[in-house]
């Protein structure tokens, strides 16, 4: 029984030292952000996104093999937007290439019932105002991009989805915070 026990050990031992280890991808992502996302759910975020290295130090990462000669950087915003002590996860990235006249994109991860990240947005835009309104716990998100009209995102439940279109005359009466003020720093 002994002899059956020893080898079992190290098995075990040796899968979860390999979870717990970072993808580069994931690595250069959440390099120097505060967070409290296992290496696990890092490296589960890296691979919903689809990154890969670019070989460029100052702009790491590119949409896929095939466009490396177009890299960028992405900025990972951790936060609480509804107060439940679990982090939702804002990545804002990107360039001309990927995300054509807005010049970067925004995805939001959020944690599904079951523990997992979802991705949510995942479109051209850039880093969301976020409204003093909410639905369900979760406040309304404005993604501003070229154009005189900028979307709200409202949350269902599950999942954000477009509510209005807002005019630029509009916008500067709206009750916001940026993106970056919501950041945990613990």
């Amino acid at each position: 029984m002994k002899k059956l026990l020893l080898p079992t050990m190290f098995l075990l031992w040796g899968q979860l030292s390999y979870s717990q280890q970072v993808s580069e991808v994931a690595a250069l992502l959440f390099k120097n952000v505060k967070t409290n996302l296992t290496p696990a759910e890092k490296n589960h975020i890296a691979t919903k996104l689809g990154f890969v290295l670019s070989g460029n130090k100052e702009q790491p990462f590119a949409q896929d093999k095939e466009s490396r000669d177009y890299p960028f950087n992405a900025l990972v915003y951790p936060t609480d937007l509804n107060k439940d002590g679990k982090e939702e996860i804002f990545i804002h990235y990107g360039n001309s290439y990927s995300s054509g006249h807005a010049g970067s994109s925004i995805a939001l991860f959020i944690k599904n019932g079951a523990g997992t990240y979802t991705e949510n947005l995942g479109f051209p835009g850039m880093a969301p105002d976020v409204l003093a309104t909410t639905s369900k716990g979760y406040p309304d998100l404005l993604i501003g991009g070229p154009g005189f009209e900028y979307p709200v995102w409202r949350w269902n439940g599950k999942t954000y989805n477009l509510l209005k279109m807002v005019s630029d005359k509009d916008y500067e009466k709206l009750k916001k915070v940026n993106l970056e003020a919501l950041v945990v720093r613990e």
